[in-house]
């Protein structure tokens, strides 16, 4: 993604901009006397377009500086602080800028900020970092927030949230970890899945994908060495019929909600080498009884899988080796050695 400027860092030379003396790709603001006048669209040094706005398009709304706006104290009932601007509270876009690059951008109504926006240039001509919040203030629905992260022009990170204000349920919380090749190394998925699936919120993030559905559709897009967390048995049991998971080597499941039924079906990834199933940590005194059948149980499927396939498996809560402590004795005899 492309990173936003002041127009004032760009040197025109015969109606074409550089920046570091290199011709410039991207958005140049020009703001004068603390309030937005225009946004030109520049490719390789020429205007080839221009707005009068920045990402938030807004109708006849005011668009300053952030210096021309004034935050108030914390308030504890709207949990937030609230902003005013001419003395009164304020309700337009408001611009933030530093070391030459547009880092933030806010829309506000009646004071409460509802949209942000926050870049972080890297100092390449593109972004390192981007993260968004739609923000409900009148707490009748929910927040979303999404953080995207790249690392030399290379994905590395994308985070999804949705905070849930009417107790339906539907908070959830997305995670995803990108190796060199922009695979998917780690997925973290917490609660309702449905509302955080919207990886991407703009159309202009210069991304081939925007919900996680378009994602799982590329080929390999899971990394040969996965880590998932907290994925529930329904999700995953969808992503074994898809062959989603056929060309992983090394697994790791991290307090996830899969049934023993799943566990055994692992034996069709015909790739798999390594299974690090990962349990919460253990504190024996606090154990109840169902507990520690669970963990029984789950033992004794994985031990199963282990027998009747090649994978070598860790069964853990990091500390604690879980075979060797639910096992029965005759069954811990003929476990593998460990490496």
């Amino acid at each position: 993604m492309i990173v936003r400027i002041e127009l004032n860092q760009l040197e025109n030379r015969s109606n074409y901009y550089f920046y570091n003396d290199i011709l410039f790709t991207g958005e140049a603001y020009d703001h004068r006397d603390n309030q937005l006048y225009q946004v030109y669209e520049i490719t390789d040094g020429e205007i080839t377009g221009s707005r009068d706005y920045g990402f938030f398009e807004t109708n006849g709304m005011v668009k300053v500086d952030s210096e021309l706006v004034h935050s108030g104290d914390f308030d504890y009932v709207m949990n937030d602080i609230p902003y005013t601007y001419l003395g009164k509270p304020f309700t337009g876009l408001f611009y933030d800028y530093f070391a030459g690059f547009v880092s933030g951008e806010a829309l506000c109504i009646n004071g409460w900020i509802v949209k942000d926006i926050s870049f972080y240039p890297d100092g390449t001509g593109r972004l390192r970092k981007y993260e968004e919040k739609h923000i409900d203030i009148t707490e009748t629905t929910g927040d979303r927030e999404w953080s995207l992260q790249w690392e030399n022009n290379s994905l590395k990170r994308i985070e999804s949230r949705y905070l849930d204000f009417q107790d339906t349920n539907h908070t959830g919380y997305l995670k995803l970890l990108f190796n060199d090749k922009e695979q998917i190394n780690r997925v973290t998925i917490e609660d309702d899945f449905a509302y955080v699936s919207l990886l991407v919120p703009r159309d202009d993030l210069e991304l081939s994908f925007k919900t996680f559905d378009d994602l799982l559709a590329k080929q390999n897009i899971f990394a040969d060495n996965l880590s998932i967390w907290f994925i529930e048995d329904a999700l995953f049991n969808q992503w074994l019929d898809q062959g989603l998971l056929n060309q992983v080597k090394q697994l790791e499941l991290y307090k996830t909600k899969i049934e023993l039924s799943t566990i055994a079906r692992l034996i069709k990834l015909s790739s798999l080498e390594r299974l690090n199933y990962q349990e919460s940590s253990l504190y024996p005194t606090d154990l109840v009884h169902a507990e520690e059948q669970q963990y029984r149980a789950q033992a004794l499927a994985l031990f199963a899988l282990q027998q009747n396939s090649n994978i070598k498996i860790t069964f853990t809560d990091g500390r604690v080796d879980f075979f060797q402590t639910y096992l029965p004795d005759e069954l811990k005899q003929q476990l593998p050695k460990q490496e």
